[in-house]
């Protein structure tokens, strides 16, 4: 009987020793901006519906730095935001073994131009963008596509409905409608960089979104 209760015992520890090592993983890196300037107060969420917890949270420092601990291996989520810049999100995986810092780069929110839109325009993009902060992205979409139509020449809007496109499709399990969502995220960059053929979000954005693509 004693030595049953040992190879239990053993067994136990072992069992546990590898759920431990299991959830030890970590991440780490810095959230800036365009310029490369550090972003202060940003949130980094990490989203893995297999882990417990299934959803980590950190907050960057003054230096844009953040990290997390107890991370289970295996793919990620995260979503990057800051107040006044887009959002980013993206897959990652996560091993136990040191990995290099992950570096987000957040762009500038437009929000209204002074002395270049009407106080209707101004008022609608302020309405568009509290929808998209509230997750109502539908409806964020439709507002942000009606303040295209009033005023064409606002193409950096384009680049703001890209990625409300791109965040429904990251969220979409079937793979057609997801397939759907990412076209019409490409348009939206497309359109942007009719005018703005350099423009770096929107380039880095459909690369990201047609290698996403190829592999489902």
């Amino acid at each position: 009987m004693s030595a049953f209760r040992i190879v239990v015992g053993v067994l136990l520890a072992t069992f546990l020793s590898s759920a431990a090592f299991a959830q030890s993983a970590r991440a780490m890196g810095t959230v800036k901006d365009t310029n490369g300037r550090p972003i202060k107060g940003a949130t980094v969420r990490a989203v893995n519906r297999d882990a417990s917890p299934s959803q980590i949270t950190s907050t960057t420092d003054d230096k844009g730095r953040w990290a997390m601990i107890g991370l289970k291996s295996g793919t990620w989520h995260f979503t990057v935001e800051a107040p006044g810049y887009f959002t980013v999100e993206t897959n990652a995986p996560i091993r136990v073994a040191a990995a290099p810092p992950m570096q987000f780069m957040l762009g500038k929110d437009p929000g209204p131009i002074p002395n270049a839109l009407d106080r209707n325009i101004q008022q609608m993009i302020q309405e568009a963008a509290g929808l998209r902060d509230a997750g109502r992205l539908d409806q964020a979409i439709a507002a942000y596509q009606e303040i295209r139509t009033k005023n064409p020449k606002l193409t950096s809007v384009n680049l703001v409905i890209g990625d409300l496109y791109r965040r429904k499709a990251m969220a979409e399990n079937d793979p057609g409608a997801r397939q759907t969502l990412y076209r019409q995220a490409l348009d939206a960059y497309d359109q942007l960089l009719k005018s703005d053929a350099t423009n770096e979000r929107a380039l880095a954005e459909s690369a990201a979104i047609r290698a996403v693509s190829r592999n489902q």
